[in-house]
């Protein structure tokens, strides 16, 4: 799914009064969780400016790409004060985000944390 794919999407169902660069900034909030989860460096975590990127595919491929679509529309009811339908958002993102964990540790997308070496600091 590409970044303006999702904002669109959103928009259809949910619409709000957004912007295109608020939504992206949403957004980047989803992909650095996802890049956190994969075990990507900080410092090489991919960031989306919806004037550059707007046409960038987003990093969890299909069918996990709709933990972007739950996100996004938590946090419009989130900003938006709208607490019930934030509720049911976020546990949706909750679940959407869990298939694409279990998807990412099947297909051994997580980056290891541990050193494939022990060294003795004794």
């Amino acid at each position: 799914m590409r970044l303006s794919e999702a904002i669109e999407q959103v928009k259809k169902e949910k619409p709000h009064s957004f912007s295109m660069d608020h939504c992206t900034l949403f957004i980047n909030e989803a992909e650095a969780s996802v890049q956190e989860y994969l075990g990507v460096p900080a410092g090489e975590w991919t960031k989306y400016d919806w004037k550059e990127d707007g046409n960038k595919a987003l990093i969890a491929p299909e069918p996990y790409s709709a933990l972007y679509l739950s996100w996004l529309k938590a946090k419009i009811d989130y900003v938006n004060e709208e607490y019930e339908s934030y509720a049911t958002n976020q546990a949706q993102f909750e679940s959407d985000f869990a298939a694409f964990a279990a998807w990412a540790v099947r297909e051994k997308k997580v980056r290891k944390a541990l050193p494939t070496e022990v060294k003795n600091w004794w």
